[in-house]
């Protein structure tokens, strides 16, 4: 189940918020990841946008609160704007504050997203039972989110499953890993198997959940290539 906060704005429309945050990663010494701080800007906002996008809105603005420093806040603005390119979105406004008061031992940051959508565009699932299900990218956390970005599913590839008519929903994955992701998401606890670990961290959205019909299968193979993994049950349940 995504993380998103739905409101309603109005009769035809409601807000749609989103949010992520970063801890102890970045260019101070005693962060726990060393990394610039333009990747950590990059990669914070890119899970809060996945988010507000698997729900159908449309983003409108961006807030950065920035713990680290003054001057983290511009490399932080570069990399959310890396995400904003990348998305064919880079005249959304980006506001926020910086903690200028007190220094920090360890770098930090917080991105929220606002975005809206019709009520037409609700994207909740309603399952019947018969869809097929496939992670597209690998759970990936920490250091190997920097050393195996082969594997992590581009935004342009994301945004194109949130527009594709064969695919019936989309969800980004967190922290609690793919298989906890599945079974909030689909309200069922079949025992599920795959070629990658779905127990682990998802870290900052590398990987996501798909539903499809078994009929559009090709069609998403195809387009995933090697970023493709099936989600398939283990002996004695079914899917």
């Amino acid at each position: 189940m995504s993380n998103a906060v739905i409101v309603p704005l109005n009769a035809d429309q409601e807000l749609v918020i989103t949010a992520d945050n970063s801890g102890a990663i970045g260019e101070k010494p005693q962060d726990a990841v060393s990394t610039s701080n333009t990747i950590v800007g990059y990669s914070t906002l890119r899970v809060a946008m996945m988010e507000c996008l698997a729900e159908g809105a449309e983003p409108r603005t961006i807030v950065m609160q920035n713990f680290t420093s003054d001057k983290a806040w511009q490399d932080y603005k570069n990399g959310a704007e890396d995400v904003l390119k990348a998305l064919e979105r880079d005249m959304l406004p980006i506001t926020g504050s910086t903690e200028s008061n007190f220094a920090s031992l360890q770098s930090g940051l917080g991105i929220t997203v606002i975005g809206t959508r019709t009520i037409e565009d609700n994207r909740d699932s309603e399952w019947s039972g018969e869809e097929k299900f496939a992670v597209i990218g690998a759970p990936l956390v920490g250091n190997e989110v920097l050393e195996r970005q082969d594997e992590v599913i581009p935004l342009a590839l994301f945004q194109r499953f949130c527009q594709m008519e064969e695919v019936k929903a989309v969800l980004p994955i967190g922290s609690k890993g793919v298989a906890a992701a599945w079974r909030s998401w689909t309200k069922r606890d079949d025992k599920l198997s795959s070629d990658i670990d779905l127990e682990k961290s998802g870290g900052p959205a590398t990987c996501i959940l798909i539903a499809f019909d078994n009929s559009n299968l090709e069609t998403i193979q195809k387009a995933t290539g090697s970023f493709f993994h099936h989600l398939v049950p283990s002996e004695g349940s079914s899917l």
